[in-house]
């Protein structure tokens, strides 16, 4: 092949491959965020909406028989919270927040554990600071299965009101009462 004819080969596969990388349809331009209500979308309302946060001292628990014992032997069950999440929508009257929570546990059985159900008191607070906004303990109930002796639930509230005007520092705190 002569050096013409490598040139000439060399341009068109150059072309051929330019051609392939330009586009006929221009890409469509991003759409802005919908608002949820007149004056509020899901960035605003993100940033509006109260964090969510285990209290440590209340994440873990650990159920004895009889009561007030400490005994290894004597442990019925431990539960635990480890995973949550939360989401706000507007109410519909707008003057407040719906606050809406999910929290993951875990039970294990212990050496006098059985196969049932179990109750498990669930605390919800919203506070602003020191005041308490909202307070409530909701049972949860949690099937222990014979085998493994060991389950995990999904604890949800839904609906929880947080005024419009909380502030920054007002947080959910979710813990085992």
């Amino acid at each position: 092949m002569s050096f013409r004819t490598t040139r000439r080969l060399a341009a068109v596969l150059a072309l051929s491959g330019l051609a392939a990388c330009s586009t006929a349809t221009p890409e469509p331009e991003p759409q802005p965020a919908q608002p949820i209500t007149p004056g509020v979308n899901l960035t605003a309302l993100s940033r509006i909406c109260p964090k969510a946060m285990l209290d440590d001292d209340q994440a873990f628990d650990r159920v004895y028989s009889p009561a007030g014992s400490t005994s290894a032997e004597n442990l019925v069950y431990q539960v635990s919270l480890a995973e949550y999440t939360r989401t706000c929508t507007v109410a519909p009257t707008g003057d407040q927040l719906l606050l809406q929570v999910a929290v993951a546990g875990r039970l294990i059985g212990g050496p006098k554990a059985k196969p049932g159900t179990y109750k498990v008191p669930v605390r919800v607070e919203i506070v602003d600071g020191d005041v308490a906004l909202y307070d409530k303990v909701t049972v949860q109930e949690v099937e222990l299965p014979a085998e493994g002796m060991a389950t995990q639930f999904l604890f949800r509230a839904d609906d929880l009101p947080v005024p419009a005007t909380a502030g920054e520092g007002t947080r959910v705190r979710v813990g085992i009462d």
